[in-house]
């Protein structure tokens, strides 16, 4: 008699794990009919009397023209496409509009061509901005970018201390970055009560006010105890009730692991099971970065007196999500990829476009970033770049939206690190082409 021996694996249904050679294709779809659309554009106000720009209609009727030109596509691309040229002689139209009674049509005329050259430019590196193949990857666009951004926002390194220091060392011009990487906009769908226990979850308000307020009791009323590494020192301590009683329906279910993972991530330990104190690890690297000062009492006993900022804490958390990076939350890894494949994303057009550019509106639109930044998003978390779980990126239409909305309220830092990036891309693109 025989039988089939039933496996013991569970293996959850669902989607089979991309490959590369299935996500690059994808991200590339839209690129390499945008592209074109604009050449096309280009070729067509090129080759227009500049008088005739005058009058709007003509336009029209040229727009009409193209789209009956194209080959047949399938529907989302034809809609696309279809889009993304009304959009762009939409714009024209505006602009002439606006503009023929002030400047003479002429310099109208090259001004639209000039916008639409850069506008070619911006989507020619994107189309190009990685290899198909993977090799030489330090010559690539993403990689190069990937590993400028990480330095500064998820930096590697052998232990905490030395990814803790990295980030301390960047936080005076990147720190509203660095607190906003942690802080998803949809952190409420993160169900606390229900969590991996290994898994990471991104900052909540809430959370980050408990880190406020422990720096501020730790700074301001702490208690004092025995340091159980240290032999004759004495470590600041505070109650954890004071901390956690007030939000334990909103950080947390009321189990005791929950608070002491939350803890545990931010460098924290409970001692007698009341006390909430700095971990060996925690004290070291805030003796190192002057966080501690050492007061010798009248009994000869070191008692470390801490002077936290508000980023001590918070770094720490960031340092701890980045060496554990393999158990991050989806909703955080959906977070971290967005913001840097957005970075990336606008580094690259504020490099190739001028502030003037009147196609800028385009590359930003809601309905463009949707069809490119998803597949950017997937190709960030493969190994060689941050190697994050891309099982875990949301292919839902109505999620990218919402995940995509925070690009209309930019925070400041944010703005500045893009200038950076594209300050970036200049030096990298002339390094290449002297090589």
């Amino acid at each position: 008699m025989s039988y089939k021996k039933k496996s013991t694996r569970n293996v959850k249904p669902g989607r089979k794990r991309e490959k590369w050679t299935d996500i690059l294709p994808r991200y590339l779809t839209f690129l390499t009919h945008m592209r074109p659309i604009l050449r096309e554009t280009r070729r067509v106000i090129i080759g227009l009397d500049a008088d005739l720009l005058l009058d709007t209609e003509i336009l029209d009727k040229i727009r009409e023209e193209e789209e009956k030109r194209n080959v047949r596509k399938v529907r989302a691309l034809t809609e696309f496409s279809a889009m993304y040229r009304s959009n762009i002689y939409e714009i024209i139209k505006d602009f002439l509009v606006k503009y023929r009674d002030l400047i003479p049509i002429l310099d109208i005329k090259d001004y639209i061509i000039e916008f639409l050259y850069e506008s070619v430019g911006a989507l020619n590196v994107l189309q190009h901005i990685t290899n198909p193949d993977e090799q030489n990857l330090e010559h690539t666009y993403l990689y190069v970018l990937v590993k400028f951004i990480e330095e500064k926002l998820l930096p590697r390194g052998r232990n905490l201390k030395v990814i803790y220091k990295k980030l301390l060392e960047v936080s005076p011009d990147f720190y509203d970055c660095q607190r906003h990487i942690l802080q998803p906009h949809t952190y409420y769908r993160e169900k606390l009560e229900d969590s991996d226990s290994f898994e990471i979850p991104g900052i909540s308000p809430k959370v980050y006010q408990v880190f406020n307020n422990i720096t501020s009791l730790f700074n301001l009323d702490p208690n004092f105890g025995n340091f159980p590494e240290k032999e004759n020192q004495e470590l600041p301590m505070i109650l954890k009730t004071e901390i956690f009683n007030p939000y334990i329906d909103s950080v947390a279910n009321a189990e005791e692991e929950a608070i002491d993972q939350i803890s545990e991530r931010i460098g924290l330990r409970i001692l007698d099971d009341i006390f909430l104190a700095p971990s060996e690890n925690l004290v070291e690297i805030m003796i190192e970065n002057n966080f501690i000062r050492s007061n010798t009492q009248s009994d000869g006993v070191i008692r470390l007196l801490p002077q936290l900022s508000n980023e001590t804490l918070y770094l720490y958390y960031l340092a701890f999500a980045s060496q554990r990076r393999g158990f991050l939350s989806k909703e955080l890894i959906n977070w971290i990829s967005m913001n840097f494949a957005f970075l990336i994303y606008m580094g690259i057009l504020k490099w190739k476009l001028s502030d003037q550019n009147i196609f800028y509106p385009i590359f930003k639109d809601l309905q463009t970033n949707e069809k490119i930044l998803p597949y950017l998003m997937k190709l960030i978390c493969f190994p060689n770049y941050l190697g994050l779980d891309k099982m875990k990126i949301r292919d839902s239409p109505q999620y990218r939206k919402e995940i995509f909305n925070f690009i209309g309220s930019q925070i400041d830092n944010l703005k500045e690190f893009i200038n950076e990036i594209a300050i970036f891309c200049e030096k990298f693109d002339k390094e290449r082409k002297n090589k």
